[in-house]
């Protein structure tokens, strides 16, 4: 059975899941994909960190990525992570006039934290994938999870855009990682 590690061991692989705070679907279209990409980019860019799979679903993130010793550990760079798309998600909403969220996540901040608004839990999702078999299962769940009837966001994995089966799948996709060939 998998643990869920609380430490950080820089140069390994961690499967990692950001919710959005009351589940409320805030990925609606590209928009909103790029802020993750852009993250992503500066991750790699900064830290040499590498993606190696990744599905924004419309109310939660799954990644796969190797986080090396240049980088924060998991911990900070996942604040830092949620903070940026926090600031990015809000300015969107408010140019789209979508004051019904924003005034959600400004009814779950944490004021006394001087936080306005709150987008994401709290708490986050991380395993160490430190097998062949667990980085596999974990990466066929996040190709997997669009096609969920309870999704419905796609027929096949390489279908849905915003995932990374198309890079296993097809040999390119959307958002280029870091493919692992076993």
């Amino acid at each position: 059975m998998a643990r869920r590690y609380k430490l950080f061991i820089p140069n390994e692989i961690y499967f990692i899941t950001l919710t959005v705070f009351g589940f409320n679907k805030i990925f609606p279209n590209n928009k909103y994909f790029n802020l993750v990409y852009k993250w992503f980019d500066y991750v790699k860019d900064n830290y040499g960190n590498e993606i190696h799979g990744y599905a924004i679903m419309p109310n939660h993130i799954h990644l796969i990525m190797k986080i090396t010793d240049k980088s924060p550990e998991l911990s900070i760079l996942i604040m830092n992570a949620k903070r940026f798309l926090t600031y990015g998600i809000i300015e969107l909403l408010k140019s789209e006039g979508r004051y019904d969220l924003i005034s959600i996540f400004q009814i779950g901040a944490r004021k006394e934290l001087g936080a306005y608004h709150r987008v994401f839990t709290d708490r986050y999702d991380s395993l160490l994938l430190q097998s062949q078999k667990l980085f596999l299962e974990k990466l066929n769940y996040i190709h997997n999870n669009p096609c969920q009837p309870h999704w419905n966001l796609a027929i096949e994995p390489e279908d849905y855009k915003h995932s990374s089966a198309t890079n296993y799948i097809l040999g390119k996709g959307y958002y280029d990682v870091d493919v692992i060939d076993f």
